[in-house]
C-alpha cells in the first residue's frame, strides 16, 4: 500500500516535466493498487465513503457504454475513450489514500508538486531570458522560446495555479521569512504567466484569481475602521488593475489579440485561434440540438463536425478532433445526459474538498476553479497535463487528507 502511494505521489509530481513519467508513475501506482489485498478489502465501502469515485465511474461507464453507437470508426472511439481512463484514477486513490493511517500525504502531495511547478517557472524564466534552451518545447519562435516542458496552455494553467497555491501556503506558515519567499514565488508566477508564457487560458484564471483575492482581502479588513481599510483595498485594486491593463495591451498580448481574431474569422473567413472556437460552440451546439439526449457517442465530433463542414472553406471549415470546451464535448459525445454527469462529478469534488483543513482546502478549491473555467475554453479534462493533475491532485487531497481533518474537527474545542 505504501508503494501505491508513494507511486501516486510521484506521479502527481511529475506531470509538470514528464508525460512518460506520469504513464510510468500511474501504471505502477494501478499495479500496486490492484496487488494490494487491502486496497480490495476497501470496495464495499466506496458506496457510502465517495461519492466523486461513483460519480467518476459512471461518468467513465457511459462514454464506454456510447462506444457501440459512436459515429466514429471504432478505433477512433475507443482510441478517444481511453483519453478518459485518468477517471478510473478516482476509485483507485480512494481504496489506497482512504484508511485510518495517520500519516499526511497530501502535505507530501503539495510540496512536491509546488517544487516541480517552481523548478518550470525558473526555467521558463531563463529560457525567456535567452539564458538557456531547455526543454523538449523550446523553440526558437518568440510565443515558444520560453516554453520548458509544456506548451503556453498548458504551462500557463499550471503557472497560474502556482499563484494560488503559493499564497495559499503561504498564509498557512506561520514562518516570517518563508511566508514572504512563498509570497514572491507567487508574484513571480503571476509575472510570469501575464507576461511571459503568456497562455490565455492562464492569464483569465489569474486574473480572476487577482480579482477574488481582492474581494477576500476586502471581506478580512471589514473589521478596519478609518483610512487603513481603504487605502489597503484601493491598493490592492490598483495593483491588479495595472497588471491586467499591461497584460491586455503590453506587446504581442494574446489577450489583447482576441477581439482581432475574432473580427478576422467573422469577416475575412480567417482561421483564428479565438475564431475556430467560436466556430467549434456553433457546431457543437448544433450537434447537441439534433441529439440531446444520449449524443452520438464517444470520438465523434471529428466525424461530425466533417459532416457539417464539408462545403466551407477557410476558418469555417477548421477541423478539430474536439470542440475546445469540455461541456460541449460532453453533450456531442453522450448529450445533456454527459453534461449532466460530468457537472456532477464536478459538485461533488466542491463537496467533498468542504471536509479539508487549509491550506489544502484552498489549493483543492483553486484548482477545481482553475479547472471548471479552463473547460469553458479548453477540454481540459480530455487533455493529459490538466486532466491528470486534476485527478491525481484532487483525489490524493481529498482521500489523503481527510483522516487529519477529521480529527481536527472531532478534536475538543
Amino acid at each position: 500500500m505504501i508503494l501505491a502511494r508513494s507511486f501516486a505521489l510521484l506521479t502527481l509530481w511529475l506531470v509538470p516535466i514528464s508525460t512518460a513519467g506520469v504513464n510510468l508513475g500511474s501504471a505502477l501506482f494501478t499495479l500496486c493498487a490492484l496487488a494490494s489485498p487491502e486496497a480490495w478489502r476497501r470496495v464495499r465501502t466506496m458506496r457510502a465513503g465517495s461519492t466523486v469515485s461513483i460519480a467518476a465511474l459512471i461518468l467513465f461507464v457511459a462514454l464506454a457504454l456510447s462506444v457501440a453507437y459512436s459515429s466514429a470508426p471504432a478505433r477512433e472511439a475507443v482510441d478517444f475513450l481511453l483519453k478518459y481512463r485518468k477517471l478510473l484514477f478516482f476509485p483507485l486513490l480512494f481504496l489506497v489514500f482512504q484508511s485510518d493511517d495517520d500519516t499526511n500525504w497530501a502535505a507530501g502531495a503539495i510540496w512536491g508538486l509546488f517544487a516541480t511547478l517552481v523548478l518550470s517557472m525558473v526555467l521558463t524564466y531563463t529560457n525567456a531570458f535567452g539564458w538557456t534552451a531547455f526543454g523538449p518545447m523550446h523553440g526558437a519562435e518568440p510565443v515558444s522560446k520560453p516554453w520548458v516542458f509544456k506548451d503556453h496552455i498548458s504551462g500557463g494553467l499550471m503557472m497560474a495555479f502556482l499563484v494560488c497555491m503559493a499564497f495559499a501556503l503561504a498564509r498557512a506558515t506561520k514562518k516570517g521569512a518563508v511566508r514572504v519567499l512563498l509570497y514572491g514565488v507567487g508574484t513571480l508566477a503571476l509575472i510570469n504567466v501575464l507576461f511571459v508564457l503568456k497562455g490565455r487560458t492562464g492569464q483569465v484564471v489569474a486574473i480572476a484569481y487577482m480579482a477574488i483575492y481582492v474581494v477576500v482581502q476586502a471581506t478580512r479588513l471589514r473589521h478596519y475602521h478609518g483610512p487603513t481599510r481603504w487605502v489597503a483595498v484601493l491598493a490592492g485594486v490598483a495593483v491588479c488593475a495595472a497588471l491586467v491593463f499591461f497584460a491586455l495591451h503590453g506587446k504581442d498580448s494574446r489577450l489583447g489579440e482576441t477581439t482581432q481574431e475574432i473580427t478576422q474569422y467573422e469577416t475575412q473567413n480567417k482561421n483564428t485561434s479565438m475564431g475556430v472556437r467560436i466556430e467549434f460552440y456553433r457546431r457543437s451546439t448544433e450537434l447537441l440540438m439534433e441529439r440531446p439526449i444520449a449524443g452520438y457517442g464517444a470520438g465523434s465530433v471529428r466525424t461530425q463536425f466533417e459532416r457539417l463542414v464539408s462545403a466551407s472553406t477557410g476558418g469555417r471549415a477548421a477541423m478539430a478532433g474536439n470542440p475546445h470546451n469540455e461541456f460541449l464535448l460532453m453533450g456531442v459525445q453522450l448529450g445533456l445526459i454527459g453534461v449532466a454527469l460530468f457537472v456532477w462529478l464536478l459538485v461533488t469534488i466542491r463537496r467533498e474538498c468542504q471536509g479539508l483543513a487549509d491550506p489544502e482546502r484552498s489549493i483543492a478549491y483553486g484548482y477545481l476553479f482553475a479547472f471548471v473555467l479552463g473547460c469553458l475554453a479548453n477540454s481540459l479534462l480530455l487533455n493529459f497535463t490538466e486532466g491528470n493533475l486534476f485527478v491525481f491532485l484532487i483525489g490524493i487531497l481529498i482521500y489523503g487528507a481527510r483522516r487529519r481533518v477529521d480529527d481536527r474537527s472531532a478534536a475538543p474545542s
